[in-house]
């Protein structure tokens, strides 16, 4: 299962079309996507950083204090700039830049995150 945590429908609607072989769970907020992980761990999380309420990296600060989610994979998708430096900080699969990124490196990024 890869949970996406996204506030923006139209983002949604991209990757459900992009991950349509993929097991799916939207989130549009990382308070219930943390929730919701108390149940099922999820094998891959797909994480915008400019969220409505708590940001992306109060998310992933969260999921990192779980044992059983610190080793969970995550792709930031987001259209901040981010340095390398601080992907590698917080332990992230890969950074993809929204205003950049093709259909094809999103699916690619998902595949190696998975491997």
């Amino acid at each position: 299962m890869i949970y996406i945590i996204e506030d923006d429908r139209g983002w949604e609607n991209y990757y459900r079309r992009i991950l349509k072989d993929y097991d799916l769970k939207v989130f549009h907020d990382g308070v219930a996507a943390i929730s919701m992980m108390d149940d099922a761990v999820p094998e891959l999380v797909i994480l915008d950083i400019l969220l409505t309420g708590p940001t992306g990296f109060a998310v992933l600060n969260e999921m990192r204090s779980y044992p059983e989610l610190a080793k969970v994979p995550v792709l930031i998708v987001t259209s901040v700039a981010m340095k390398n430096e601080l992907a590698e900080q917080y332990g992230v699969a890969g950074v993809l830049d929204k205003g950049k990124m093709t259909p094809q490196e999103l699916l690619e990024a998902v595949q190696e995150a998975l491997a």
